[in-house]
């Protein structure tokens, strides 16, 4: 008999917590969904107020919004905030698979589609206030963008298929 109580009493526990484990999955499960669900598309965070090389030799952009505060929700998609500099191109981006901001070295054709992409680059971003590329060593931003882009179905093309909005 003894076995036998010890046997449903760790059945009767398995069963508590199997059951509190479901419920906290659950319920993280909501609270992560419905964060995502909150996020609305602002143009705003877009829309580009001034842009240059700061005091410590970054390139930088502000937006009149929230500069990364829009993450994209879609499939196939990412934001970028884009700088063509003297010492290359670099794309701040966040994208459907990794919506953390970060960086990459771009070579664009002329329709905006990536010809090549570095995504091992040491250079880094700050995305606050303000849009940044640390560590590019560029002295003059020649061209700023923020685009959408998506990656086709039918080649695997990186392309901007929206801009935003541009200045030189």
């Amino acid at each position: 008999m003894v076995h036998i109580h010890n046997f449903t009493f760790f059945l009767f526990v398995v069963t508590v917590l199997s059951s509190f484990m479901f419920l906290i999955t659950f319920r993280a499960n909501d609270s992560i969904m419905a964060a995502t669900g909150d996020i609305k598309f602002s143009k705003s965070d877009f829309m580009i107020k001034d842009f240059g090389i700061d005091n410590d030799g970054n390139p930088f952009l502000t937006v009149e919004g929230n500069a990364g505060a829009t993450v994209p929700q879609k499939e196939n998609t990412g934001y970028a905030y884009v700088f063509v500099t003297d010492n290359g191109t670099f794309s701040v981006s966040s994208d459907w698979m990794y919506t953390k901001w970060h960086t990459h070295v771009l070579k664009l054709d002329e329709k905006n589609c990536v010809e090549s992409m570095d995504m091992n680059t040491r250079v880094g971003t700050e995305v606050s206030d303000i849009v940044k590329v640390i560590d590019v060593n560029a002295t003059k931003v020649d061209k700023v963008m923020t685009v959408e882009f998506t990656i086709s179905n039918k080649d695997g093309s990186l392309c901007a298929t929206k801009i935003f909005d541009s200045a030189s």
